[in-house]
């Protein structure tokens, strides 16, 4: 009997050390994402491919619980939130970062890159790392950047074709810095009211044209009230970023798989973006609108970019002339 029961106890023992050893399956990681812009909308759908391929890839070890129309944080308010680790990951505009790099603001100058192609260019190279090192410094790993697609400036009387064609219109910005001084510096007066206001304001005549994405000008009707619009080579960018402090903590497998699916689907979206604006002008002509597009004449870019000088002056003071020349330098 005690023959047995010492068997028993050292088999016991044996099985304990083993288990020591054994594999324990991985614990889920949640990330949480917020987001400002609704599921069904295109940048909705990006990070909802994003958690679904990352949950497939690493056999449901990341959970993406996603908050989308700013039921948790959205805007500058989410990026600070990443910042300060409450949340995992967002990937807001470049207008949410400019409390981080100045920088963030220099993508949007006003007949700087000649194109889609050159802006998107300037994203996925080694030019954008003055604005990722400002952001890895400032506690954020930068999984990738996309295009926030076309802008224009939408007007109720006059298309816009030429410099001299903003002298005395009064429109309506979101404030950032670059795009007011270089329709400022064009004869333009600009004002800073929410999205929602713009519509009536167009309406009621308190404005006179709208600067914003195409996708809000159709979201939003406002072909209806400024029905005259020049698709303007002014370009912004979603930042992709993560907490750094836990995302540098992640296995490096993980992290480079997690970079790696942003960067293609970033990819697609810069693709996406701009073939859904094939179908905002369908729209514009259908409602009887009218469009002009510099960033296809060549001419009238240059025409344009001579009008800016002074502006572009002030940026090369406040920005470095390296950066703002090599934007300039693109065809």
């Amino acid at each position: 009997m005690l023959k047995k029961l010492v068997s028993g106890l050292a088999a016991a023992a044996l099985a304990t050390t083993l288990g020591a050893f054994a594999p324990v399956a991985s614990a889920q990681v949640e990330i949480k994402f917020p987001l400002k812009v609704n599921a069904t909308t295109l940048r909705g759908e990006l990070t909802k491919a994003f958690a679904d391929e990352l949950a497939k890839a690493t056999n449901g070890r990341y959970k993406t619980t996603i908050y989308p129309g700013g039921q948790l944080y959205s805007g500058d308010k989410a990026v600070k939130a990443v910042q300060l680790g409450n949340v995992q990951m967002t990937n807001e505009p470049n207008s949410a970062y400019t409390a981080y790099t100045k920088n963030a603001d220099l993508m949007e100058m006003p007949f700087g890159f000649a194109d889609a192609d050159a802006f998107q260019e300037f994203l996925h190279g080694k030019r954008s790392d003055m604005v990722r090192k400002d952001l890895e410094k400032a506690g954020f790993h930068v999984l990738t950047f996309f295009d926030e697609g076309p802008f224009v400036i939408a007007t109720k009387e006059k298309l816009i074709t030429a410099p001299a064609d903003f002298k005395g219109q009064v429109i309506r910005t979101s404030g950032h810095p670059v795009v007011v001084d270089g329709l400022k510096g064009m004869g333009a007066s600009t004002v800073k009211i929410p999205l929602n206001e713009v519509y009536s304001a167009l309406q009621q005549g308190t404005i006179s044209g709208v600067y914003t994405t195409f996708d809000a000008y159709i979201d939003e009707k406002m072909y209806e009230v400024a029905p005259n619009v020049m698709i303007i080579p002014s370009y912004g960018a979603y930042f992709w970023c993560a907490n750094k402090a836990w995302f540098d903590a992640l296995p490096e497998a993980d992290r480079k798989l997690m970079d790696s699916i942003a960067a293609k689907l970033a990819k697609k979206y810069d693709k996406d973006v701009w073939a859904a604006a094939d179908g905002h002008v369908a729209t514009v002509k259908k409602m009887g609108g009218k469009l002009s597009d510099p960033a296809k004449d060549a001419g009238a870019r240059n025409a344009f970019r001579a009008a800016m000088a002074k502006t572009y002056d002030k940026l090369r003071e406040k920005f470095g002339k390296e950066p703002v020349d090599a934007i300039l330098a693109s065809k």
